[in-house]
């Protein structure tokens, strides 16, 4: 069988996740608020500025690169503009998919979470958990944030219970429409935790 000479379309199964066959939606653990703050190596609030795809340096994997202008760094390197690139997307007819994966778009104010990869890339921490849209409840408005989990279903480690989930903080869930600065001033107060309990080791 041969690939059609115009266009491939490769349908990736999400890298070290599976797919739930019935509703195509990638199964990845849940994350709390604390462990998504201690797993990313940067934290922003910005507006994405650019977006390109390209193929990685061995050609196996496309990723669609997002170039996000920061208007404030909550946790990391202080820059200008940040770069998250997720697996997927089209460069020259061939498209790679990858479900589950974020997506952003130009001119998206969001609130996000990246974590690194062993091959140099920041990452959305979490899949779409570390994705946070901001909203204004009405032109002019208070801003508030929004989860993204899109194609994601979140499950639970075996034998988990309720008492467990609560020991391991917040679920993020609970945090959709929080006010935009109360959002931030959470993280804020999170990463400095984290910063005396890493000096106190």
């Amino acid at each position: 069988m041969t690939t059609p000479p115009l266009r491939r379309v490769a349908l990736v199964a999400a890298l070290l996740f599976c797919l739930s066959g019935a509703a195509f939606a990638t199964l990845v653990p849940r994350m709390s608020f604390e462990q998504i703050v201690e797993g990313s190596a940067s934290i922003v609030h910005g507006t994405v500025v650019r977006t390109w795809s390209a193929w990685d340096s061995s050609r196996s994997t496309i990723w669609t690169h997002y170039e996000v202008r920061i208007a404030e760094s909550l946790k990391g390197d202080r820059a200008d503009t940040i770069v998250i690139s997720e697996p997927g997307g089209e460069v020259d007819g061939t498209q790679m998919q990858v479900v589950g994966a974020p997506r952003y778009a130009i001119g998206e104010e969001v609130v996000l979470f990246a974590a690194s990869t062993p091959m140099g890339f920041l990452r959305t921490c979490g899949w779409g958990q570390g994705k946070f849209q901001v909203q204004e409840t009405e032109p002019g408005g208070d801003k508030r944030i929004l989860g993204g989990l899109g194609s994601v279903q979140l499950v639970d480690p075996t034998g988990t219970t309720k008492e467990s989930r609560r020991e391991a903080g917040v679920d993020l869930q609970t945090l959709d429409g929080l006010s935009l600065e109360a959002f931030k001033a959470r993280v804020r107060a999170s990463v400095s935790a984290l910063g005396r309990v890493e000096t106190s080791r």
